[in-house]
């Protein structure tokens, strides 16, 4: 048997849409072995069946090597709420790919992991962090596999992250995104990549603050989150150098370099927005691990 573990993550760390993301400290476990018939365990009921995503993922990896499909048994358990913009199905997509490898001795790069959760997931924002590890700014050339390029993030850096109980699906977010813009905001938003990734290497809050002005993406996507305002505001107040989106939402990220004024300010947040999931994260650095039980 294997235990797979993947982290959470963090798409487009505000001004990086589509290109940027974070592993976190949230994890999502999953077991596999071979069997005699498919059985899932762990996870809601909806999910146990032949759709379930690692098993998909499975299936996927298995036919891409030229490999005859096998029943495998899967166990889930996830610290990773579903559909809230912490890459939850990210996690499942690499799971399943990894799990395909290990219980068929096939040796696997993180390279070509990358390239194969890319092909499933459509983009490599989550994948990749999910993956590698730190933040990684991910594209992918014409005709090419996904490039890669990953940072280290300070470890003096928390994030702060609030959950609200709804969700925003991926493809609902997209939507309300505009789908050209003006050559102003281009620029506007590539000088601040740059120093946005800068900030997380070096630890310093005020180049991630200055950077983090979002013109993309989050002044729609804030619409779908109706506590965006209320936990903005919050968060800044408490402290907090900054805050986006975690992906498409709902969840949001604050930002601080104090772990003192974290806490406190998880204690404001759990008082103000009860209803909320609070946690105190780290940038996850090893990204996806496996291990033979």
């Amino acid at each position: 048997m294997i235990k797979i573990t993947v982290p959470a993550t963090s798409a487009n760390l505000g001004i990086g849409y589509d290109t940027l993301g974070m592993a976190v400290s949230l994890y999502a476990h999953i077991q596999m072995d071979r069997a005699d018939e498919l059985t899932i365990t762990g996870c809601p009921e909806a999910f146990r069946n032949a759709d379930n995503m690692v098993y998909q993922s499975f299936l996927y990896a298995l036919e891409t090597w030229g490999e005859k499909p096998f029943p495998v048994s899967i166990h889930i358990e996830t610290e990773v709420p579903v559909a809230r913009g912490l890459g939850s199905s990210s996690t499942l997509v690499v799971a399943g790919i990894m799990g395909a490898a290990a219980l068929t001795n096939h040796t696997v790069t993180r390279e070509e992991l990358v390239a194969l959760a890319t092909a499933l997931e459509g983009h490599p924002d989550n994948v990749a962090p999910a993956i590698l590890g730190a933040a990684v700014c991910s594209f992918t050339p014409t005709g090419e596999l996904p490039r890669c390029l990953r940072y280290d993030v300070s470890p003096r850096l928390r994030f702060i992250t609030i959950i609200p109980p709804y969700e925003v699906h991926t493809a609902d977010a997209r939507k309300v995104v505009p789908q050209e813009v003006s050559l102003s905001t281009a620029v506007w938003q590539m000088g601040r990549i740059a120093g946005l990734t800068r900030g997380l290497e070096t630890g310093d809050t005020a180049l991630i603050a200055v950077a983090n002005d979002d013109r993309l993406q989050e002044p729609y996507r804030r619409a779908l989150i109706p506590d965006y305002d209320a936990i903005r505001t919050a968060c800044l107040k408490g402290g907090a150098k900054t805050l986006w989106i975690s992906g498409s939402g709902s969840t949001l990220m604050a930002v601080t370099d104090d772990t003192i004024v974290a806490k406190f300010l998880q204690v404001r947040l759990r008082e103000a927005f009860p209803a909320c999931d609070t946690h105190i994260l780290t940038c996850d650095t090893e990204g996806a691990q496996i291990e033979y039980l």
